[in-house]
């Protein structure tokens, strides 16, 4: 099983854990609410490109699994 390809699931994963942590700390040094808000929500569609993408690389990894 090849674990270093170059994968577009494994990007779209790594740029979203970036998103995630840019919005966590745009949300902790933040002074004002406009800035509160647009990190909640950056978080959540973080989070849910987080969880899409490391389900579809457990799929891919899966399928290497079983046609290997």
């Amino acid at each position: 099983m090849n674990i270093i390809k170059n994968h577009p699931t494994l990007f779209s994963f790594w740029g979203f854990t970036l998103l995630m942590l840019t919005a966590i700390s745009t949300a902790l040094f933040s002074e004002s609410q406009f800035n509160d808000q647009f990190a909640y929500s950056t978080m959540s569609v973080a989070l849910i490109g987080i969880l899409l993408s490391a389900s579809f690389l457990a799929v891919d990894a899966i399928f290497e699994l079983c046609n290997s």
